[in-house]
């Protein structure tokens, strides 16, 4: 039976499905371009390939269709496709990589080449949207926006609304705005990409090549209000995860005042699970990287995007509500969080804070972030700053950024920062009787070299000082570095007519990373070549090696280790696109830390059952030979033979155009025996230890049902069923049938969640 709570949500769910409306104005989306605004609409069809990048005339022709009114932007496509081109005509989750026929509207509001909105619709009208901030793409961002699709026997249509209060942008002084457009569609079936104008993310001026169109500028404002209810009850046997039953409400709002400038809040934000992570297995000494779901910090978060080109980020969401970096204190509640941004004509700020539950004597803290950007001419500039203070451990951490982009003409873009950490700390009982007093810096800087089509070079240079820390808002890898990295690109775009080839490349990258001791810790090189074919095959290759060096992370600050010569390589294979069954094969071999190279293979397939119903999987199994790890029982290093597995299941299933079902497994297990045991004499190489590390065991099992049901855009209901499981033991010969059962039956965690969330 129902809880009660559960009969309230679904009232609420029926009573808001009755509010929503598809028109805008005098528009009807519905994916046919039949209005007498289309006929008048400013129409541009001199589409060419850009993928592979040839720059010939598109091999199909489209039409692309724009207007404005007071209610946003207006983009209409006619693609032509006759019956001979197979259509792929599939529907997919909000934000999920759209394999099929799409097409894409890429919007610069400002014009600056600074930042540059996606919005993609497949042609089974599934959505993607997204933020471009050269050379960074992130999904992360989800706006509110309309689309809707239709065909007939030779062209497919698509129809999107996309509302001036979208994305904040700068007032126009006489009202008039120049804005740039990039305007792309793919032919999936055919691996091919057309374009307005011949632009591609490839080329230093991507941003820059647009485009511009002037359009009236509309004064907008908006006040939307996302109230949520949720209830999650807890299934676990005897109630091993502790959660009992918790009902929840809070609201996020919006408001924009004006189109430059926009305010976020959310008071107790929910940031239950409705959407599972993916199970990680991590012995290495460095932490595992979550990407973000939570709508506060996804809602257009492009002014604070900090992505470091070694994967670093100065700001790292899931920091916030998850306790302090290292810890074990799990997750922490948000009392309260606000973020405001207001875009300029040459200068944009902004600045965001929230403030965790500080009841329980959990550790929790106060988080700020600013970020002011100026773009003159070729050259941008900003800075930003990131500060944390978490009382209980009576810590303040500061970071300063100063950054610089300088594109010093089309084919050459220089960028750079220079950070700057302070961490304040008074000893306590709490933080180990620690005493910090650290201020150190960091800065990189990289040259994109593209001086055509075919050529691609890259320079990367970095140092982190030994104190530079940023964990404590950011995401860091390491410090206590200095780093140069190159890589050389080759892409062959045109092949003869009776090539089986489409296009391909010819990558070689090297680097060399040394330590603020001078120790070398890697001296390395890395090639990949792939091959499209006319068909959508894709064969994909590479091979790599790192000389001899050390590892000074792997024994957690207990010596840095002699390290022999590392080598790796793959070769994948990948199935036709637009078949209904599709599958990817790969093979490859790596060191893992010893000298004998271990060898793995990956199945992964994926069946379109119908346009609306799609099951896949991922097979992966890995043959550990010798594989070099750190056992924390006995605060050693061990080598093991081990036998890995993992295995993701997935349905996804969509009865109709605002419903959605999904069913996802995920199980990691392992299996190791020991093979040696060692310390570090006084040359930093192994030596066999009194003390015999021990076998293990573990098993990870994951599983999620979810039913969505979208309200409106941003407004859903959710109803989600989770289970995981784990299993450990000191075998280290268990199998697949035992790993798999207990690590199943093994329940840590079992709950229903439903949720409601809507946009008013």
């Amino acid at each position: 039976m129902l809880n009660i709570y559960y009969r309230r949500i679904l009232s609420v769910s029926l009573v808001c499905l009755l509010m929503v409306s598809s028109v805008y104005g005098e528009i009807n989306i519905d994916g046919i371009l039949d209005e007498p605004e289309w006929s008048d609409a400013e129409a541009h069809t001199d589409f060419v390939t850009v993928e592979p990048l040839s720059g010939e005339v598109a091999k199909y022709s489209t039409e692309v269709r724009i207007f404005t009114n007071d209610e946003g932007i207006f983009v209409g496509f006619i693609n032509h496709q006759p019956a001979s081109v197979k259509r792929v005509h599939r529907r997919f989750p909000r934000d999920a990589r759209i394999q099929g026929d799409r097409n894409i509207v890429s919007v610069d509001f400002d014009g600056t080449a600074l930042v540059g909105y996606d919005f993609t619709v497949g042609s089974a009208n599934s959505q993607q949207d997204g933020i471009i901030t050269v050379p960074d793409y992130s999904t992360d961002w989800d706006g509110t926006w309309y689309s809707q699709t239709s065909a007939d026997e030779d062209n497919w249509y698509s129809e999107i609304h996309i509302p001036w209060t979208v994305a904040p942008m700068s007032n126009a002084e006489n009202g008039i705005k120049n804005m740039k457009f990039w305007f792309s569609r793919i032919v999936y079936e055919e691996s091919l990409r057309f374009a307005f104008p011949n632009a591609y993310y490839s080329r230093a001026t991507f941003l820059e090549d647009w485009h511009p169109i002037q359009v009236k500028q509309v004064k907008a404002s908006t006040l939307d209000w996302f109230p949520y209810l949720s209830h999650s009850t807890d299934l676990s046997p005897d109630g091993i995860s502790g959660a009992g039953d918790n009902f929840k409400a809070g609201l996020d709002f919006i408001w924009r005042p004006n189109s430059a400038t926009q305010l976020t809040g959310a008071l107790k934000p929910d940031f239950g699970q409705v959407e599972s992570d993916d199970l990680v297995v991590n012995f290495s000494a460095f932490e595992t990287f979550v990407s973000e779901k939570r709508p506060f910090f996804t809602e257009n978060q492009s002014l604070f995007s900090s992505i470091i080109p070694n994967e670093d980020r100065i700001i790292y969401t899931r920091r916030i509500g998850s306790g302090p970096a290292g810890s074990e204190e799990g997750l922490i509640d948000i009392d309260i969080a606000a973020k405001a941004s207001h875009f300029g004509e040459t200068t944009d700020m902004g600045f965001f804070v929230v403030r965790e539950d500080n009841s329980d004597d959990r550790v929790s803290g106060n988080f700020f972030s600013s970020r002011l950007q100026r773009k003159v001419d070729d050259i941008a500039v900003g800075h930003r700053l990131t500060y944390v203070d978490r009382p209980l451990l009576q810590r303040e951490a500061t970071v300063q950024v100063a950054d610089a982009t300088w594109k010093r003409d089309a084919t050459m873009q220089v960028r750079g920062q220079i950070l700057y950490s302070n961490i304040q700390q008074q000893a306590n009982s709490l933080n180990g009787e620690q005493s910090i007093d650290s201020q150190d810096y960091a800065g990189w800087a990289s040259v994109h070299f593209t001086p055509n089509d075919n050529w691609f070079h890259v320079l990367y240079l970095s140092h982190y000082g030994d104190e530079f820390d940023m964990n404590d808002m950011g995401y860091m890898k390491r410090n206590d570095f200095s780093e140069l990295y190159a890589s050389t690109r080759y892409s062959q775009l045109e092949y003869p007519a009776a090539s089986s080839l489409l296009s391909s490349f010819r990558e070689i990258k090297y680097g060399y990373t040394e330590n603020t001791d001078g120790d070398r810790l890697q001296l390395w090189f890395d090639t990949a070549f792939e091959w499209v074919f006319r068909s959508s095959r894709k064969l994909e290759a590479g091979i790599g090696g790192n000389a001899a060096g050390w590892d000074d992370r792997i024994t957690r600050g207990n010596g840095v280790v002699a390290m022999p010569a590392q080598y790796w390589g793959q070769l994948k294979y990948i199935s036709p696109r637009g078949d209904d069954y599709g599958y990817i094969v790969e093979a490859f071999f790596e060191n893992d830390g010893a000298e004998k190279l271990s060898t793995g293979i990956t199945f992964g397939q994926k069946i379109f059952l119908t346009e609306t119903l799609t099951l896949g999987s991922r097979l992966t199994y890995k043959d550990y030979k010798e594989w070099l790890i750190w056992d924390a029982e006995v605060d050693q290093l061990a080598i093991y033979q081990a036998d890995s597995y993992e295995t993701v299941i997935r349905l996804d299933w969509y009865p109709s155009t605002k419903q959605e079902v999904r069913l996802k497994f995920q199980w990691i297990a392992i299996d190791a025996e020991t093979l040696g045991s060692y310390t570090l004499d006084g040359m930093g190489r192994l030596d066999q230890s009194v003390i015999s590390s021990s076998d293990f065991s573990v098993s990870d099992t994951a599983f999620q049902i979810r039913y969505r049901y979208q309200l409106a855009p941003l407004s859903d209901v959710f109803l989600v069923y989770s289970r995981g499981g784990f299993y450990g033991s000191e075998s280290g010969d268990e199998g697949v049938s035992t790993l798999f059962s207990e690590g199943w039956q093994g329940v840590q965690v079992e709950s229903v969640i439903a949720k409601i969330r809507y946009r008013f």
